[in-house]
């Protein structure tokens, strides 16, 4: 591992000056960096620790306008546990935390962390390989090659798959982050946007897995309070029962008016190099009763454009059995 300078700072402030000078990267629990840092695929000048900020950027609480605001820091065992996100409208959000690895890692990786980690592309995390996405090669090796766990939907030149559980949860929840950068005098006024907003529109090789700029730090995930009869609820598939990465996933959100659904959100997961909404599968359930017919509709409507890889159409059937399952658990 290359030297590097380490810096705990005491404030935001401190921290976001430190985040600002070249080749600086920062660091909530570390689950990700210290993997990528090890195989030399980051060999940062110097490394910001936010953990000593957990009292600013680790609660989560309501806020004045419904809202609940989840602190960048704060882990996925508390965003599973907190009686703030005990509402059936936000029951996909703990389930995509309480699902993600074993307990250990959920007890130290946090929601800023989860959301922007790094694919986990075994080509792109060897640096044995050189491809095009680590900006060490010509071509996305996956694209011809052991590419079982990749994308079936929206790649264009690199088929990596984004592997955070809880943005495609957030995504069909409405959420916003709230971000910080230094300026010439100090630090800015925190900017909030929608947490799609975090996501390139066209995720290219060599291009960040998301759309920070440099120095720019998540403070705050927060999510819209939900409308009356609002229900969410997040389901994937995974060749292990603990600590595996998605093959496929679905969180879905419903309103209900009596038997019929209103309103609905579906976000895939673990299908394409960011976090996918698909908006036209989901307006086929406004203004129906749910029902198996219905599910399998939706279910085709959500994959339609895929083009699997030459080890990967297995994702097809099983990520539409996975957007039933979510579908029937949101509505029972």
């Amino acid at each position: 591992m290359k030297p590097f300078t380490y810096v705990v700072p005491n404030s935001l402030a401190e921290a976001a000056e430190a985040a600002a000078a070249a080749e600086t990267i920062v660091k909530g629990a570390g689950l990700d960096v210290i993997d990528r840092m090890k195989e030399r695929l980051l060999t940062p000048a110097t490394v910001v620790n936010l953990l000593p900020l957990k009292d600013a950027m680790a609660g989560i609480g309501a806020e004045a306008d419904g809202a609940v605001r989840i602190g960048a820091l704060a882990t996925l065992t508390q965003l599973e546990q907190h009686p703030a996100l005990a509402d059936r409208a936000l029951a996909g959000l703990r389930e995509s935390a309480a699902i993600t690895a074993t307990p250990l890692v959920r007890n130290r990786a946090t929601v800023a962390g989860n959301l922007l980690q790094f694919t986990r592309c075994w080509y792109v995390r060897s640096e044995a390989h050189k491809c095009l996405h680590g900006r060490r090669g010509p071509i996305c090796l996956a694209m011809n090659g052991d590419n079982r766990y990749h994308s079936v939907l929206g790649y264009l030149d690199c088929a990596r798959v984004h592997p955070s559980n809880l943005a495609p949860a957030l995504l069909a929840l409405g959420a916003e982050y709230t971000t910080v950068q230094n300026g010439p005098d100090g630090l800015k006024q925190p900017k909030r946007r929608a947490l799609a907003e975090l996501f390139p529109e066209q995720p290219v090789a060599e291009a960040n897995e998301h759309t920070l700029q440099d120095g720019e730090i998540v403070t705050a995930i927060h999510v819209p309070k939900q409308p009356a009869g609002a229900r969410s609820w997040y389901a994937e598939s995974r060749e292990k029962q603990s600590f595996d990465w998605a093959t496929t996933a679905c969180a879905v959100r419903v309103v209900m008016d009596g038997g019929t659904i209103t309103a609905a959100d579906l976000v895939l997961g673990a299908v394409s190099p960011v976090p996918r909404p698909r908006p036209d599968a989901a307006r086929l359930l406004v203004g129906e009763k749910p029902n198996d017919a219905l599910f399998q509709k939706v279910a085709e409507a959500a994959f339609a454009g895929a083009i699997p890889l030459s080890h990967n159409a297995y994702k097809l059937p099983v990520g539409k059995a996975i957007v039933r399952e979510a579908l029937h658990k949101v509505t029972e």
